[in-house]
């Protein structure tokens, strides 16, 4: 009697053991099973791109003025910027915009007298946007076209000394083109066309194309 009671014992425990083994093997299979689909559900999401960046931008810029040469020097045009950028997608194939706001700071060198140059300084606050048509070659590598208009507001005093004046804003057009490296490194090259006068020397009106090179990075 007792030997039967003791089997009965082991054979229930026994039973007992195997349920709590193929109960744990099932929470195991689901729990794998569980992250083993939502795996590639968080990459996706990890890795798909942001409908929209901010970042910082930096660049140098080379201006031509198109006054008489008897006015401005063919020398010290070059200047350099830095500022916010943002760049966001439309509901459009490979098309969006981007924006930004920075201080540029540009000069050049007047002769307000015959073999007489003096310098001045242009401080300014650029804010360009522009329409993008993106190429995607590789998801990390984009090529870019972006077109669009600028408004430049001149920070300092407006006066050239007594021979003339600059505006206090003025509008260009930007053509340019790039590439985004890793969705975050943004590499480019912009041309200004300008829309009105920078202002005026000795009664000739100044005006500049603008050459850049620019460099970004998003967050």
């Amino acid at each position: 009697m007792m030997r039967r009671l003791v089997l009965t014992l082991l054979l229930l425990f026994g039973v007992l053991q195997l349920s709590v083994v193929n109960c744990q093997l099932s929470l195991l299979g689901i729990s794998a099973q569980t992250a083993a689909m939502s795996l590639p559900v968080v990459k996706e999401i990890v890795n798909k791109p942001k409908p929209w960046q901010w970042g910082i931008e930096a660049g140098l810029d080379l201006s031509h003025f198109s006054a008489s040469r008897q006015l401005i020097s063919a020398e010290n045009r070059t200047g350099w910027f830095v500022g916010l950028k943002l760049k966001t997608k439309i509901p459009l194939p490979n098309l969006g915009f981007d924006a930004a706001l920075v201080y540029d700071q540009n000069k050049f060198e007047y002769q307000p007298e015959l073999g007489t140059y003096r310098e001045k300084k242009m401080h300014m606050f650029q804010v360009p946007v522009n329409l993008r048509y993106n190429w995607t070659i590789v998801s990390s590598f984009v090529l870019y076209l972006a077109s669009g208009p600028q408004w430049n507001w001149v920070m300092d005093k407006a006066r050239v000394d007594e021979i003339g004046k600059l505006e206090h804003s003025f509008f260009d057009w930007n053509i340019g083109m790039g590439f985004d490296i890793l969705r975050h490194v943004q590499f480019g090259f912009n041309y200004n066309i300008p829309l009105g006068k920078m202002g005026e020397v000795n009664q000739v009106n100044l005006e500049g194309h603008t050459w850049n090179v620019r460099l970004a990075y998003y967050f």
